[in-house]
C-alpha cells in the first residue's frame, strides 16, 4: 500500500443525512453538487427588543401600544392637568409682569423670574410622567407577559423620578426661554416663519436626545448623556424624530383648529407615544450594542439603588 496517496475522509452531517439507509453496497451519497451545511443562526424574539431596521421598530411600537394602550390611560389622565396649565403658557407669566411691578414698590417684579422657572419645571412633568409610565408598565409586560399592578409598575420607577425631573426641568428651561429670547421683535415680522422653523427644531432635537436620555436614566444606574448618545449613534432615530416633532407640532396645531382643550388631549396624546417611542428606540440601540432582551431590562429597571 502506498502511503503517500491514502487519504482521511469526515463523514459528517450532510453525507449521513444525504445517504440512502437502505443501498446494499453501502454507498455514501454523491456531494458534488450539495450545498455547504449552514447551521441555522437562532434569531431573537423579544415583545419590547426590535432587531435592526426601521420594520422591525414599527413592529414592536405597534405592539408595545397595543398591549398597553388601557394600562397607560391613568398615566394619560394624569399628565392631562399639567399639560393644559403649564405647557405653553410661559406667555401668562410674561403678561403678569406689569402687574408685579405694582407690588411693594416694584419689587415684586423680582418674583418674576421665577415664576417662569416654576413654570418651566412643571411644564417638564408630562415627559416625565409619560416615560416613567411607559418603563414602569411596558417593560416588566414584556418581560412577563402579565399587566403589573400599579403599585409594582411606581415601585420600580419612584427612586430615580428626581433625577429624571432634574434632566427635563433643565431641557424646558432651554426650549422654553428661546422663545423669550429670540421674538419677532429682534428680527422683524419676515423672520418669523424661519424662527418658529428653527425653535421647532430645536425642540423636536431636545425631545429626541431626552427621550433615550430618560430610559438610560430609568433604567441603567449611574450613567447620563455621554451613554444617550452613544446609543443614539447605534440607530437610525426615524420614529423617534417623528413622535418628538409630533409634541412640538400638535398641541400648537389642534389648538388653532379646535380650541384649548384640543390642544391638550392631541399633546396628552403625543407626549404618550413620544414616550412610547423613545423606549423602543432605547431598546432597539442596546440590542445593537449588546444582546439584551426584555427580561434583561426588567431586572436592571428592578436593580435596587445603591
Amino acid at each position: 500500500m502506498d502511503h503517500g496517496e491514502a487519504r482521511i475522509f469526515m463523514v459528517e452531517a450532510p453525507v449521513v443525512a444525504a445517504a440512502d439507509p437502505f443501498d446494499a453496497e453501502g454507498r455514501t451519497a454523491d456531494l458534488t453538487l450539495s450545498r455547504a451545511f449552514v447551521p441555522p443562526v437562532p434569531s431573537l424574539s423579544d415583545a419590547l427588543v426590535p432587531g435592526p431596521g426601521q420594520a422591525e421598530w414599527s413592529h414592536r411600537f405597534g405592539g408595545v401600544l397595543g398591549r398597553n394602550a388601557i394600562a397607560l390611560l391613568p398615566v394619560m389622565v394624569l399628565i392631562a392637568l399639567p399639560m393644559h396649565f403649564f405647557v405653553g403658557r410661559l406667555d401668562e407669566a410674561v403678561i403678569a409682569a406689569p402687574y408685579l411691578s405694582g407690588l411693594a414698590d416694584g419689587l415684586g417684579l423680582l418674583l418674576l423670574p421665577f415664576m417662569w422657572l416654576a413654570y418651566l419645571a412643571v411644564s417638564a412633568l408630562p415627559q416625565v410622567l409619560s416615560l416613567a409610565g411607559v418603563a414602569g408598565v411596558a417593560v416588566p409586560r414584556a418581560a412577563g407577559g402579565s399587566r403589573p399592578r400599579l403599585r409594582r409598575a411606581w415601585s420600580l420607577v419612584a427612586l430615580r423620578l428626581r433625577a429624571l425631573w432634574l434632566w427635563f426641568a433643565a431641557f424646558s428651561v432651554l426650549t422654553g426661554s428661546l422663545p423669550l429670547l429670540l421674538t419677532e421683535d429682534q428680527f422683524g415680522l419676515a423672520a418669523a416663519v424661519p424662527l418658529a422653523v428653527v425653535l421647532g427644531v430645536v425642540s423636536t432635537g431636545v425631545l429626541t436626545f431626552g427621550g433615550v436620555l430618560g430610559c438610560v436614566v430609568l433604567i441603567e444606574r449611574g450613567r447620563g448623556r455621554r451613554r444617550a448618545l452613544h446609543l443614539l449613534t447605534r440607530v437610525r432615530p426615524v420614529g423617534l424624530i417623528t413622535a418628538a416633532a409630533a409634541v412640538v407640532v400638535a398641541p400648537g396645531l389642534a389648538e388653532a383648529l379646535l380650541g384649548g382643550f384640543a390642544a391638550t388631549a392631541a399633546g396628552v396624546v403625543a407626549v404618550q407615544l413620544w414616550a412610547i417611542a423613545a423606549l423602543v428606540t432605547y431598546a432597539q440601540a442596546r440590542r445593537a450594542d449588546e444582546p439584551v432582551t426584555s427580561l434583561s431590562l426588567m431586572r436592571e429597571l428592578a436593580a435596587p439603588e445603591d
